[in-house]
């Protein structure tokens, strides 16, 4: 156990999850076991660190093994049980992080989770399980928002922070808004609470205003490869809490690039953080159309842009799949049939590439001009759309 206690410190130290993968395929068990251990100390960075190491693991040890992540909870909520000796330091956080990592696993244990509120010692590392959960399955938080609404008055500045953004994040989504509403007077109250709240994010130790976490957005952005044919495209994807914000075609450090410079125009005062959560479902649905067995999307998109640019990007969804549309027909399409150059400008400043289908824009006499991500790209699209247009 000294060699992967030790090999552990270097992965987390670093923050290195490819190593730790490797780990974890050796040995998943030896690989958890270790990070359980080292949760009981908790001495700052290198803790959280673990913690947030324990949930990337247990996703891990969750595809090689079906349920492992939901016995590992399990396990903590036993060992915090009095009959078990109630032992289980640092459980709460353990917990979170775990179910945030694994939520369609682990998000029935929501209600278990929000009942360690009651323990003064387990109230902070609750409330950061519950901000992740927010984030990758605010579905399961949901119903829990009578457990967090009283900490909204904490007097530990910590706990405030956490459960103001965690109402901003919920407030977001637009399945769960009318319940996360915060009472007029105490929303006076905290948008004027200057107090800094610490909270571990992502690596590093972040510190807000509590009012600031009032408006508090994430974008989760990922990056991977897919086939199509024999061709291997670059696709970045970025989710806010309300949807679908960002696909691009580029390298994965182009992209994100790129994408922060738009958060900071579109989405100002968020984080963008790496992370495969949640943004699961857009991958699955690109992998299908990439495999020629998907015409339509069908996901929560958030796009962003002026009120011309959101009429133009929604005409473009319009278009079939396998079809193209000149420019002069969108503009004609939204009322403004002399808008043809101001159609070019909004389609070039599409977001959402694929998706919002800008690709199959084209010029009057059908001739592919222009294309963000280049036009040999624009090509590759348009043909294996048409190739596969009647399957």
């Amino acid at each position: 156990m000294g060699e992967t206690m030790e090999r552990m410190e270097k992965i987390l130290l670093e923050r290195n999850w490819q190593d730790l993968e490797k780990l974890v395929l050796v040995s998943s068990k030896k690989a958890i076991r270790t990070l359980v251990n080292r949760i009981y100390i908790k001495d700052g960075l290198g803790f959280w660190r673990a913690v947030e190491a324990l949930g990337v693991a247990s996703a891990l040890a969750e595809e090689q093994k079906k349920d492992s992540s939901v016995e590992l909870v399990r396990r903590y909520f036993w060992s915090l049980n009095e009959e078990s000796g109630g032992n289980a330091w640092n459980a709460a956080e353990a917990i979170g992080s775990i179910m945030a990592s694994n939520p369609k696993e682990c998000g029935h244990f929501n209600w278990m989770l929000a009942n360690l509120l009651e323990d003064e010692s387990l109230q902070e590392g609750t409330l950061w399980g519950l901000l992740n959960l927010s984030i990758n399955a605010p579905e399961v938080v949901d119903p829990l928002v009578e457990r967090v609404y009283p900490f909204l008055e904490a007097r530990d500045v910590n706990q405030r922070g956490l459960a103001v953004w965690i109402f901003s994040l919920m407030k977001a989504c637009p399945s769960a808004k009318e319940r996360w509403e915060i009472e007029e007077e105490l929303h006076k109250t905290l948008i004027q609470d200057q107090e800094m709240a610490e909270i571990y994010w992502e690596g590093e130790y972040y510190h807000f205003p509590v009012s600031e976490l009032l408006g508090k957005e994430i974008v989760t952005f990922y990056a991977r490869e897919y086939k199509q044919a024999d061709f291997t495209w670059n696709i970045s994807v970025a989710s806010s809490q309300k949807g679908l914000c960002w696909v691009g075609l580029g390298t994965p450090e182009k992209e994100e690039g790129e994408l922060r410079t738009w958060v900071q125009k579109r989405v100002p005062g968020s984080l963008v953080i790496p992370r495969a959560l949640p943004n699961q479902k857009v991958m699955e649905q690109l992998e299908d159309y990439f495999s020629g067995i998907r015409q339509e999307f069908n996901l929560p998109l958030d796009p962003r842009g002026t009120d011309f640019q959101l009429k133009v990007w929604e005409e473009l969804c319009r278009i079939p799949y396998g079809e193209t549309r000149s420019y002069g027909e969108i503009a004609q399409n939204i009322g403004n049939p002399k808008g043809q150059r101001a159609v070019g400008l909004a389609n070039n400043k599409n977001p959402i590439a694929i998706i919002i289908p800008c690709h199959r824009v084209v010029g009057k006499k059908g001739d592919l001009v222009g294309y963000a991500s280049g036009l040999d790209h624009k090509v590759r699209l348009l043909n294996w759309e048409a190739a596969h247009r009647h399957q």
